[in-house]
């Protein structure tokens, strides 16, 4: 029997994936959303978007969070603060922060995968969560995606 057989332990996993996958949407979003006040216009409506799905995908993965019975974090909020005026310092600097945003899209997308295979694999945690996940994995390769020319 493994470790992660464990309802209880593989339920603890299942909430910590929530919460790297959630405090990195809501540092995403806060910077996306920073960048678009400050970048060239014609890059504006799409870090626009970006930030809005890091933000929706914010907020299924604390509902997730709420119903497995976890509390999501609370500390965020200074890191938020300091990634909306790292996004607004940097926004007129694309060629710093492109490379950027392609780094952090490819870390949320490792983040999701790996959220969806605990959620797919994990016993003790509700039936509602697997369904629920698999949208957030494609939000975040369309985001990918879009970063990256595909």
């Amino acid at each position: 029997m493994s470790l992660f057989d464990e309802p209880s332990i593989s339920r603890q996993w299942v909430l910590r994936r929530l919460q790297k996958a959630l405090t990195t949407d809501l540092a995403a979003a806060a910077f996306q959303a920073g960048l678009s006040r400050s970048c060239s216009s014609s890059d504006r409506e799409l870090l626009g978007e970006l930030a809005e799905a890091a933000e929706t995908r914010a907020g299924a993965v604390r509902e997730m969070i709420v119903y497995e019975g976890g509390t999501p974090y609370q500390s965020i909020g200074l890191a938020r603060a300091c990634s909306r005026v790292g996004g607004l310092l940097l926004g007129p600097l694309a060629f710093v922060w492109r490379p950027a945003l392609r780094l952090l899209a490819e870390h949320t997308l490792q983040e999701y995968d790996a959220l969806v295979a605990h959620v797919l694999t994990a016993p003790g945690i509700s039936d509602r969560l697997p369904p629920r996940a698999g949208p957030l994995l494609e939000s975040a390769r369309s985001a990918h995606d879009v970063l990256n020319g595909r």
